[in-house]
């Protein structure tokens, strides 16, 4: 039972793609790609999230569904990642902190941990469990950006796109892709 839809990355359609990681699977984003998946007939689906209670939510809203692997962890922990990643050939990071006034205030080098090392870590981790693509969501603030969460975002698109030079084309390739606001998304 393998995906019967199709990745499209840098405007370019890619094999079928069986086994799939979100990290920051349990936010608005992360849910609907697992519906969606999991409605296309995608092997296995694997959720990243650090929120046990969304986890937990998650979880039950898919009684029963053996593909779907719900993982706790952090992008800030690479070896749990690793771990997450074991058996994948397309991981899909969407987790990050995302509310501008947050790194604005007492919290700045949080956004950095999670914008810009958790990045680095999910590329990383990505290379040592041999995963064949890594699609970064980044965001439209990235572009000029006027705040240290667009900065965050801009350096992270060009470490993944830079990562490109070690692994490609022999292994990881790496792909950014700007997400706007979302509407009744928490946050926006």
């Amino acid at each position: 039972m393998g995906y019967h839809g199709q990745l499209v990355v840098s405007g370019v359609r890619e094999e079928t793609v069986v086994n799939i990681a979100i990290t920051g699977g349990t936010g608005t984003l992360g849910r609907a790609l697992i519906a969606q998946f999991l409605k296309d007939g995608v092997e296995r689906v694997v959720s990243i999230s650090r929120d046990e209670v969304k986890a937990g939510d998650l979880r039950a809203a898919y009684p029963g569904e053996q593909r779907l692997n719900v993982f706790l962890g952090d992008i800030r922990d690479r070896e749990r990642l690793k771990l997450a990643f074991h058996g994948v050939d397309t991981v899909v990071h969407a987790a990050a902190l995302k509310r501008v006034p947050v790194g604005e205030a007492y919290d700045s080098l949080e956004l950095i941990k999670s914008n810009i090392s958790g990045t680095v870590n999910v590329v990383l981790a990505a290379l040592e469990a041999k995963v064949a693509k890594v699609i970064i969501v980044s965001s439209d603030k990235a572009v000029h950006a006027t705040n240290l969460y667009g900065a965050t975002k801009f350096t992270a698109e060009c470490f993944g796109i830079g990562a490109n030079a070690y692994t490609y084309p022999q292994g990881t390739r790496i792909a950014c892709v700007r997400y706007g606001n979302v509407w009744d998304s928490r946050g926006s």
